[in-house]
């Protein structure tokens, strides 16, 4: 049996997550409350945060940096929902309970907005991991927007974290500059809707939502088909172009 103060960041260390940070679990005012903690697990006092790092070779390739990514992507929110899953186990196991926030789906609609269950971004942010963009990427102080996050909430309680400091510069606007699809308004406004429908394609999911009558919901077709390599990115822009990945 493992001690009731098991070692969170030990035990992300030894499953190769460097990247952590908690927060207390509450309603953020960036959030609409059905994607609050407490809507994912009851009791929730608590989340958990990380980050992998994605190589600035990947955002740089010439030829095939889409292809690259995609796939990186895909790889790698495997890897973080099964430390995520890890996680719970061994949190249940020193006595409290804990649910994964899986790193990419399942998605919610809202408004036309596509919400995850528990939006990691502003969670991330909350963790003291980074800050948040204009473009609405997080961004780490050393590794600028390229991570990919992934989550736990659970019943434990945390210390009090220290929020990092804004690393996005006020008078930057390359990443707006650079949205091919204005998605990015000049306050920072980030419409999500058309962001995710530029830069991803699921040609499984386009053939679908042409059969007529429809006996899915649209977020059970995008939940089912959207994973396991069906889809594909096809715009890192605003990641590209962001200063704070240069360095």
């Amino acid at each position: 049996m493992i001690e009731k103060n098991g070692n969170v960041e030990k035990f992300l260390s030894n499953e190769g997550i460097c990247i952590t940070g908690k927060a207390h679990a509450k309603i953020l005012p960036s959030v609409p409350k059905e994607f609050s903690p407490s809507a994912l697990l009851q009791n929730a006092a608590s989340v958990i945060c990380y980050a992998v790092v994605i190589p600035k070779g990947i955002i740089y390739a010439d030829t095939y940096g889409d292809a690259l990514y995609w796939r990186y992507c895909n790889m790698m929110y495997r890897f973080l929902d099964t430390v995520s899953n890890k996680l719970c186990v061994y949190l249940e196991e020193i006595g409290y309970t804990a649910a994964p926030v899986y790193s990419c789906y399942p998605w919610k609609v809202m408004d036309r907005e596509f919400w995850g269950v528990l939006p990691l971004v502003y969670w991330a942010e909350e963790a003291g991991l980074g800050s948040l963009t204009k473009c609405g990427l997080l961004a780490h102080p050393v590794y600028g927007t390229r991570i990919l996050l992934g989550g736990t909430v659970t019943t434990m309680e945390v210390s009090s974290p220290k929020k990092s400091d804004d690393v996005c510069p006020p008078d930057c606007v390359v990443c707006i500059e650079a949205c091919p699809v204005k998605a990015i308004d000049k306050t920072g406004k980030v419409d999500h809707n058309t962001c995710i429908r530029y830069a991803n394609e699921n040609p499984l999911l386009h053939h679908l939502l042409q059969e007529k009558p429809r006996p899915f919901s649209f977020e059970t077709l995008v939940n089912t088909v959207g994973v396991d390599d069906h889809g594909t990115y096809l715009c890192l822009e605003c990641m590209r172009a962001c200063p704070l990945n240069k360095g």
